[in-house]
Order: C-alpha cells, then sequence, then structure tokens
C-alpha cells in the first residue's frame, strides 16, 4: 500500500535580502552590493582591504527651505528685471527726441583732456532686489551679482554699492568662458558650496575653474608663477599664510575676467586684502618676506586697477615694491650664477616676480609722470623663455642692458620685449623730468636736445627689432603683443609732446618739429589701428593696462588739432574703445585725474 505524501506547506521566514547594517566604505567606493559580513566583508576580505563601516550618515539634499527661499528670490530678480525693461524702453523713446537723433561728438578748442569726453549710453541693468539678511551667507553673496566694471569696485570698503551689468562690452566679443553650467548642475553646485580652506564658500570644482582661468587668461600678462610648483603646494595642507593670499588673489583676479564668477569677485576681494593686511601686520620685525607675498599684492594691485580704484591699486602696488626693496638680496643676482643652483625654479620667479614689478612701476608712472621707484641699472637677470621656465630647464639669460642694446633680431619672450619697452619710456620719462629740473635752474637745452636724439634712435631701432620679431599678424592675434605693439607708438607720442612743450615759435629747432610731427602721426593712426583690433580679441583677455595707451592717444588727438579734420574720427574710434573696456575696467576713468 502506497504511503501517503505530506503535502502540506511547512511554515518558515523567507531569507532577507541582505544582512542587516550598513555598507562599508570600500563597496561605496566601487559601488559595487555589500555583503554586510563582520568583521570583514567578502569583497574587502579577498582583496585584502580594511573593511570599515561608517554608522551616521549626512542627510542629503538641499537644507530645509533652501529651494522655496530660492523659488522666492528668482520671482523677485524676474520682478525687477521686467520693471527696468519697460524703464529703458521708455528712456530709448525720449532719448532721440531729447538728443535730436544726433550721436556725434564734439569736442571743445580749449579742452586738451580726455576729461571733457562724454558718452551717451543706456544706464547699466542693475540687480538691486532685497535680500533678507537673516539668510545664508552663501546665498547672499552668490544673488548679489557685481557687474564686469565694479566687480569688487563698489565694495562695502568703498562705501559704495554693488551694481551688475550683464550687457557683453559694446564692440567686444564676450565667448562663452567654458565654465557654464546648467541649471540643475548650477543647483547642485550651489547645495554643495562648503566652507573653503580659509573660510570661503567655494566648492572644489570652482577652486579648479578658477585656476585654470588665472593661467588661461591672467598667466599671459602676469607670468610669474610656475603651474606645477603651484598645484603642488595648493593641494597641501600645509600651506603657508603667504600662499593661502596668494591663491585668494589669484582667484580675486581670475574672477575679474570672467563673466560666471563675478558675483563672488567683491567677496574675494575683500577676504583677499584683508588676510594681506593681516599678514604684514605679522610681518613686521621679520628679516625676510615670503616672495608669495609680494606676488599676492602685485595681483591684487592689478584687480584694484581694473575693478576698484587707481589710487587703492597704487598704493597696494606700492607696498609690493617696498617689499621687494626690503628683500633686495632675494632677487638680485651675480655675475657668476650658476646653472646647478639648489632651486633654480625659485629664483626664476622671484626674478618674474621683480620684472612684473618693474613694468607695473614703469607704466603707471608715465602715465602720472610720478617718479619711477625702480632703477633699470640692476643686476637682476632678464626671465627665461616660457617654456623653459615651466619645463623646469635652466637657462642662464642676459641682463637689460644687453638686450637693449642688442641690433638683430633675435627672437625672445614676450614677457622680455614688455621689460625693453618699459625701459624705453622710462627712459623717456626720466628725460621729462630732468628736462623739467633743467628749466627751472636754466641750464643749456644742448643736454636736452643730445638725450632726446639719442632715446629716440632707440626708439626707433626697438621698434624695428621688434617688428622683425613679431609680424603685424602676429601681434593682432595675442593680447600681450598688441599691448606691447601700442606702447611703443605711445613712446612715440610721448617723446612728440616733451619736445613740442620745450620748443618756442621763435626757437632755431622749430625747423625739426616737421619731422617729429610726421612721426608721431603715423604711430598714432597705427595706435587706431591696432585699437580697432581689439574688438577681434576676447574681452576678457585684453592687457589690464591697455587704457593706458588709449588715454594717452586720445589726449594726442585732442591737444594738436592742427594735424587737421580726419582726428576726429580717429580720436572717437578711440573713444569708442576706451568706453567699451570701461565695462569692464575701471583704469581709463581713474586716469582721467593725471590728464596733462
Amino acid at each position: 500500500m502506497p504511503q501517503s505524501v505530506d503535502l502540506s506547506v511547512k511554515s518558515s521566514t523567507p531569507p532577507a535580502r541582505q544582512n542587516p547594517g550598513a555598507a562599508c566604505e570600500e563597496c561605496r567606493r566601487r559601488k559595487v552590493r555589500c555583503d554586510r559580513q563582520q568583521p570583514s566583508c567578502g569583497l574587502c576580505l579577498s582583496s585584502g582591504v580594511q573593511c570599515q563601516v561608517t554608522t551616521p550618515r549626512p542627510p542629503r539634499g538641499p537644507k530645509r527651505g533652501y529651494l522655496k527661499a530660492l523659488q522666492a528670490r528668482i520671482a523677485t530678480l524676474e520682478g525687477t528685471l521686467l520693471q527696468q525693461q519697460q524703464q529703458q524702453q521708455q528712456q530709448q523713446q525720449q532719448q532721440p527726441q531729447q538728443n535730436g537723433g544726433s550721436n556725434t561728438m564734439t569736442i571743445s578748442p580749449e579742452d586738451t583732456t580726455i576729461d571733457g569726453l562724454t558718452f551717451n549710453d543706456h544706464p547699466p541693468l542693475t540687480w538691486d532686489f532685497p535680500i533678507t539678511t537673516d539668510d545664508e551667507p552663501t546665498l547672499h553673496d552668490l544673488c548679489h551679482g557685481t557687474a564686469p566694471g565694479t566687480a569688487s569696485g563698489g565694495s562695502s570698503l568703498d562705501g559704495g554699492s554693488v551694481h551688475a551689468s550683464t550687457s557683453p562690452i559694446q564692440g567686444f566679443q564676450t565667448p562663452s568662458d567654458g565654465v557654464g553650467f546648467p541649471d540643475s548642475l548650477l543647483d547642485r553646485k550651489m547645495s554643495e558650496m562648503s566652507d573653503g580652506l580659509d573660510g570661503i564658500n567655494i566648492s572644489n570644482l570652482m577652486q579648479a575653474d578658477l585656476d585654470q582661468l588665472y593661467f588661461d587668461r591672467v598667466h599671459s600678462f602676469a607670468p610669474v608663477l610656475h603651474q606645477r610648483r603651484y598645484f603642488s603646494w595648493a593641494r597641501s595642507m600645509g600651506k603657508t599664510e603667504s600662499q593661502s593670499c596668494l591663491r585668494y588673489a589669484m582667484w580675486t583676479l581670475a574672477a575679474s575676467v570672467s563673466a560666471h564668477y563675478q558675483n563672488i569677485g567683491d567677496s574675494l576681494y575683500r577676504y583677499t586684502r584683508r588676510a594681506l593686511e593681516s599678514l604684514d601686520s605679522k610681518s613686521m620685525g621679520l628679516g625676510m618676506t615670503e616672495m608669495e607675498q609680494v606676488q599676492a599684492w602685485l595681483l591684487l594691485a592689478i584687480h584694484e586697477f581694473m575693478c576698484v580704484d587707481f589710487s587703492r591699486g597704487w598704493v597696494s602696488a606700492g607696498r609690493a615694491f617696498r617689499l621687494i626693496q626690503l628683500n633686495w638680496l632675494q632677487y638680485s643676482d651675480g655675475p657668476d650664477v650658476s646653472l646647478t643652483q639648489t632651486d633654480w625654479v625659485d629664483a626664476e620667479q622671484k626674478r618674474r616676480t621683480f620684472w612684473l614689478a618693474y613694468c607695473l612701476d614703469r607704466f603707471i608712472s608715465v602715465r602720472n609722470n610720478s617718479p619711477m621707484t625702480f632703477s633699470e641699472q640692476n643686476t637682476i637677470r632678464l626671465p627665461a623663455p616660457e617654456i623653459e621656465f615651466q619645463n623646469e630647464q635652466p637657462t642662464l639669460t642676459g641682463f637689460l642692458s644687453e638686450a637693449i642694446t642688442v641690433r638683430d633680431g633675435i627672437v625672445t619672450s614676450t614677457f622680455t620685449e614688455c621689460i625693453v619697452v618699459a625701459t624705453v619710456i622710462g627712459r623717456a620719462l626720466s628725460h621729462r623730468q630732468q628736462s623739467v629740473v633743467d628749466n627751472i635752474y636754466l641750464n643749456e637745452s644742448r643736454d636736452f636736445w643730445e638725450r632726446h636724439e639719442w632715446i629716440n634712435a632707440l626708439l626707433i631701432q626697438r621698434m624695428d627689432v621688434f617688428s622683425l620679431n613679431y609680424p603685424t599678424a602676429v601681434q593682432e592675434a595675442d593680447p600681450m603683443l598688441l599691448f606691447i605693439s601700442m606702447m611703443w607708438r605711445t613712446t612715440v607720442l610721448y617723446m612728440y609732446q616733451l619736445m613740442k612743450s620745450v620748443i618756442h615759435p621763435t626757437d632755431e629747432k622749430r625747423s625739426i618739429l616737421a619731422d617729429y610731427t610726421r612721426q608721431s602721426t603715423i604711430a598714432a593712426k597705427e595706435i587706431v589701428g591696432l585699437t580697432n583690433k581689439l574688438s577681434q580679441l576676447n574681452s576678457f583677455k585684453v592687457h589690464p593696462l591697455t587704457p593706458i595707451p588709449l588715454s594717452l592717444c586720445a589726449e594726442f588727438f585732442v591737444s594738436y588739432h592742427e594735424l587737421g579734420d580726419t582726428y576726429i574720427k580717429q580720436l572717437q574710434d578711440i573713444t569708442e574703445a576706451m568706453h567699451g573696456l570701461m565695462s569692464f575696467s575701471n583704469l581709463g576713468p581713474g586716469l582721467g585725474a593725471y590728464s596733462r
């Protein structure tokens, strides 16, 4: 008889999908399922890695109320923008009636400065929507936009308000920075904002973007840093205070040449300046100043020239100059310098730091006719070519006196060319100052003409060498070369203005004035041609001191009406270019106080 089969189903608990507990850190990093075995999971056991489990996990997503607060600010911004657009449309309709449809530029014959030039333009778009003070500092900083021309310029340090203008520079290309983010990614970046290394809310991704922006757009006209050395100590947690100040100065200047990061430029600037002032107070009484502290002051001075105030930038640059003089032996070279010295890259960075300060000293001094700080009679070798510098290939370079007197077409670096043109225009400035002293003491004018002919001959020779090394097409494609070319021609105008100021109507030397007039007229027209090439460049890559040659050229056209009626159109081209630069640089208006 067959046995009966028990078909009843035994009640049993279904097996769990996985063991209780949290996944280990190694499995989370590899993004694999953890079997949660203790004391070590299978993956860690097989790979020989210590199995670590972190029980408390931080909450995900934005903070409570963050999205609602952000939506409220967006709604307020849209309402403000709509209201301002309506006001601008009304102003556009009223302006043709008031001006009679005329868009001409008039110049008074008695006015010989660029202060009398006015520009008719629509008021900039401002972001003055209300933001409560009890919100997070990060949101407050991100929602307050600053304009390119006033990034960090209307800061609380100046007692001014912060405005913004998102319109592109008139007549200039403003391509994307390559660091823009879609809305979803921007929201995620904002939610990931955390305290930076020194207390500023900047994410790691934004730090990397600002570093890249600096080396893409700033390093070309301030080539003082070795990239690999910088990234090496920048990633270190043991940075010195000077290195931290330098890094924030780099970010401040990088934010001022980017449309995407100008909203944090004011915060970066205020923090950097406070940190540098604090560092200066701590350094008092010390026998040596770190190179990074000098570099930070130089970069901050350039930023202040562009975005804050001319006077403040000049004072900050003076701090850097004095720090170099206090530590002069660190920057000086001897005739027996060896390529096998302990750290050639560090010595090269110090040379470049000095020569950047040297050029800044001369370019600004020639604009306001102030005495120069540094002498060209020094024992500091010229900077090595950029490729050798970045590749850490020790190169023995010559001294400035050798580069000035060379007559063949040896191709040098753009930085060396900038040093040479700064030296020549510095000699013209010294020539002018000496002529003022001679005039006071009624000295003979023979020395004046000997100096004038010597400097003018050197000027023509160096301009020919520069044109031979860098053809016109190469100059127009490189912002640094374009600025150097403008400065060569500006030196011609400077020499002409000096000579005309000392020649009297009855002077026998007046016969040679015609040759200098022709030479300066050609130089002024060439500056106008180079100015028109600025519109073909990325506006954020234009040399920050470009308003200096433009303002001197504008004064030349305004002052000398006998050159003909064609100067009006050329002057208008110069002033329009200066107006375009004013959208992201305050140096042009600041120079108006020093017009002759």
